[in-house]
């Protein structure tokens, strides 16, 4: 079938995998004779809600062919979905067969935002001889830390496991000809097929709210790995709670960053400094550049970070959404000026330019870079202080890059039945997400600001924060959010982290002293004039966030709900100078 754009579109093309399973594809590329590089996304979504078929179109017609594939066990596709471990070799099939179609000349790349990012890296384990190159966009390449989507250090990031989770069961259980366990998950779907997301934007409020509404029933089950209608619809749910070792092989067999001489492509990246993700792009890009198999695969990544969060939205109050989509198929755009240069033999002085492309917050300009971490950045310590208490915002916590004096720890008491809010997934700006200084309000939050800045601030790479604490218990958690104060008070959070107690100290004991290095990931950011910086630091920020319940077990697997509370300890002396490492850039 020919459109008016004169482009050819082949719907439902069932494309059969080694094993015989058949996966519905689209396919949509210029019309006439000849052959068109082409571009592979996969993804387990539905196709109905418009969005990546106009992208599709708007690649097409810039001249490549475009394949747009389900897949396994989701809308059309044959098998059983489970997550990530087909995507290896169904990727590889996939590009394999689109090289070899009468319509492709054989050079092969591969495209997709989130889930469609991380198919990618799948197939690239694979090493298919057709796969020219890749951009994963708002995607992770790793399975834990930092980079990963499941875990944080030992944590699992609940908030996201389970939201996820939950809105892949209402096709699951249409597919199978069951009603929903899930209506507001349902609902929210078809939401997005039948008004058309790429249509209203503000109907993600919608849809999201009523997802939230379902989901919040969810967050109090106990064991979580035995939620009924995951157990039912979504079983792999179960795998990701029962495997929280980094070093599992259920894990370390398609984790990227644990293969890298199978990695050997040029990497776009791409993300946003308030997304789940930013770290996966950051950190393939830095790993990559430095420690690549090759070095042709060394010289050509490239990176993207804008001001965006997963949605693509900016929830910032200072930026003027005018930057774009995350996802920017246009002419001339970073990402298809990539594909142009390695697929089409154009853009010949592409990978002669700056490698990195940053958003600067605070500043709202974009900047070129060579290198990251920056290289001239000038690391600097904030050390923590409190003449009394910092318990919350109204306490006398303060950084400074002052050397502490011998003050008294601060105090405070987690207790896992009153855990400190936070949203369901990180840069959400669809409502759940508690004002910063509402629960700042509470005492088992400690506040720790700067003075009013009297010139601006930048900082821009990797934050850190070395804290000296204790427990009461032998096996807790520590949590920290990296925080821009406005003038008028408003509070934006940058970057944050969380540590778990008995995956990163040795056998830790109650009332053992210790010092925690706490990974806040990245941000750049410009603290205006009559700016201050803010560090909150507690132990919990639920739902995002795993509960620990400090008994030594973990709510995904105990199903007492037994819990005990905490008494907390942070540290900034002499002999424990807890401190915010901040990677300041000279004005």
């Amino acid at each position: 079938m020919t459109d008016s754009n004169g482009l050819v579109e082949e719907p439902d093309v069932m494309v059969a995998m080694r094993d015989g399973v058949r996966l519905r594809t689209d396919l949509i590329r210029p019309s006439g004779e000849g052959t068109w590089p082409t571009l592979v996304n996969r993804h387990p979504y539905s196709p109905h809600n418009g969005v990546m078929a106009s992208i599709a179109r708007e690649i097409a017609g810039q001249g490549y062919a475009v394949v747009v594939q389900s897949c396994r066990g989701r809308y059309g596709s044959e098998g059983e979905f489970t997550i990530h471990h087909p995507d290896v070799n169904d990727g590889f099939d996939t590009v394999e067969w689109a090289a070899t179609q009468s319509w492709s000349n054989g050079r092969v790349g591969m495209f997709g935002i989130s889930y469609g990012g991380m198919t990618q890296w799948m197939a690239a384990l694979a090493r298919p001889p057709h796969l020219v190159a890749i951009a994963p966009i708002s995607s992770p390449w790793s399975w834990f830390g930092s980079c990963a989507w499941h875990y944080s250090p030992g944590v699992l990031t609940l908030g996201l496991a389970l939201m996820w989770s939950a809105s892949m069961v209402p096709h699951e259980a249409e597919r199978r000809g069951l009603d929903c366990r899930l209506p507001g998950f349902a609902e929210a779907e078809r939401i997005q097929e039948d008004e058309g997301i790429i249509s209203d934007p503000a109907l993600w409020v919608t849809a999201s709210e009523l997802q939230l509404q379902d989901a919040r029933p969810l967050f109090e089950r106990r064991p979580v790995r035995e939620i009924e209608e995951f157990m039912e619809f979504a079983p792999w749910f179960r795998d990701v709670c029962d495997h929280p070792d980094p070093d599992d092989p259920y894990w370390l067999d398609i984790s990227p960053d644990h293969h890298l001489d199978r990695i050997d492509l040029p990497v776009f990246n791409l993300t946003g400094w308030h997304d789940y993700f930013t770290m996966g792009g950051i950190g393939s890009f830095s790993t990559l550049s430095e420690s690549g198999v090759s070095e042709s695969t060394r010289r050509h990544q490239r990176l993207v970070v804008g001001p965006w969060d997963h949605r693509s939205t900016i929830p910032r109050p200072d930026v003027v959404d005018t930057v774009g989509p995350m996802l920017d198929p246009s002419r001339g755009s970073p990402m298809m000026r990539f594909f142009a240069h390695l697929l089409k033999g154009e853009e010949p002085e592409y990978f002669e330019e700056p490698a990195i492309d940053l958003y600067i917050m605070g500043d709202n300009t974009w900047r070129q870079e060579g290198e990251w971490p920056l290289a001239r950045t000038e690391w600097t310590g904030y050390y923590l202080h409190a003449w009394s208490m910092a318990n919350t915002i109204d306490g006398s916590g303060w950084l400074s890059t002052q050397q502490p004096r011998d003050h008294d720890p601060d105090v405070f008491v987690y207790d896992p039945k009153n855990p400190v809010p936070g949203p369901s997934v990180l840069g959400n700006t669809q409502g759940d997400a508690p004002d910063l200084n509402d629960v700042a309000r509470r005492d088992d939050v400690l506040v720790y600001q700067s003075s009013v800045l009297e010139e601006p601030l930048e900082v821009t790479g990797p934050v850190t924060l070395e804290l000296w604490v204790s427990s009461s218990v032998a096996d807790t958690d520590f949590t920290a959010k990296f925080i821009d104060v406005f003038p008028d008070g408003t509070a934006v959070p940058l970057c944050q982290g969380i540590v778990r107690t008995g995956v990163a100290v040795d056998h830790p004991a109650p009332g053992e002293v210790y010092r925690l290095e706490i990974d806040l990931w990245a941000t750049s950011n410009v603290f205006g004039i009559g700016h201050r910086i803010r560090l909150d630091v507690t132990s919990s920020e639920f739902p995002l966030y795993e509960l620990n319940p400090n008994t030594g077990k973990r709510i995904t697997h105990d199903p007492t709900g037994v819990t005990v509370p905490a008494t907390q300890r942070v540290y900034h002396d002499r002999s424990h100078p807890s401190r915010l490492i901040l990677p300041v850039i000279p004005r």
